[in-house]
């Protein structure tokens, strides 16, 4: 539980920046410039913020670009949350409706996203050695460990329509497998380059992995010493 010390320096820093914020920008800063602003303080760009708010994949673009030029109620909802605002301030720069919701921490963004390349051994994805991104932990993964979950952009269609190019694939490495559960399957190269497959799980023997992919429909078996690695995907950020 965070202390009274702790909640009275996040206020007066938040106080700070919303002052400071304030006199730079003026009450007059539009909603693009305000979402423009808070964008950069937080770390994210259009396509990463719009996708783990779990809007379609072009939402905040959109409103930047003018397509959408009165975003709905919910869509500045799941935004302001992330950007570490309120939605008053994010609709309209009021300071007081800022500051009243200062005292409550942030949601810590450590949650680490990777890239993906296709090009690996039977159509894996090449993962990679770095996170590209970090967003705020998603729900399935609130309570779990860090270290214990990431998520992975979706290259390639072999799971569509479940998974689609450009999804996040949210994964649970604590879990152990599961029949009839969708998952990833880890291979790495003698230099420790990992190469990443996401399947459902139909079964396995001491020798094998049975796994099943959608698009077009299959189902085979991947050998265990060579996919040694399996971890659960406990849900997904949709792109679209």
């Amino acid at each position: 539980m965070i202390g009274a010390a702790a909640v009275a320096v996040n206020v007066k820093n938040h106080l700070t920046w919303v002052f400071n914020h304030t006199i730079s920008h003026g009450m007059s800063q539009t909603l693009t410039g305000r979402l423009e602003r808070a964008m950069r303080d937080a770390g994210y760009n259009p396509r990463s913020l719009s996708l783990a708010a779990g809007l379609g994949m072009t939402a905040v673009r959109d409103i930047l670009d003018g397509r959408v030029a009165s975003p709905r109620g919910h869509t500045i909802e799941a935004l302001a949350p992330l950007l570490g605002v309120t939605v008053g301030w994010l609709m309209s720069g009021e300071v007081a409706a800022e500051v009243q919701s200062a005292a409550p921490a942030a949601t810590p963004r450590d949650f680490p996203v990777y890239g993906a390349a296709q090009g690996g051994p039977s159509g894996a994805m090449s993962m990679d050695a770095t996170p590209i991104q970090h967003i705020a932990r998603p729900d399935p993964l609130m309570t779990v460990k860090a270290g214990s979950g990431y998520g992975i952009y979706v290259v390639g269609e072999s799971m569509s329509p479940a998974y689609e190019q450009g999804d996040i694939a949210l994964v649970h490495r604590g879990l152990p497998p599961r029949r009839q559960s969708d998952v990833i399957l880890i291979r790495r190269e003698p230099d420790g380059t990992p190469h990443a497959l996401i399947k459902h799980l139909v079964g396995w023997t001491d020798e094998t992995w049975r796994v099943r992919q959608y698009n077009p429909p299959s189902e085979y078996e991947l050998p265990r010493g060579e996919w040694a690695e399996i971890e659960t995907i406990v849900g997904r950020y949709n792109a679209r």
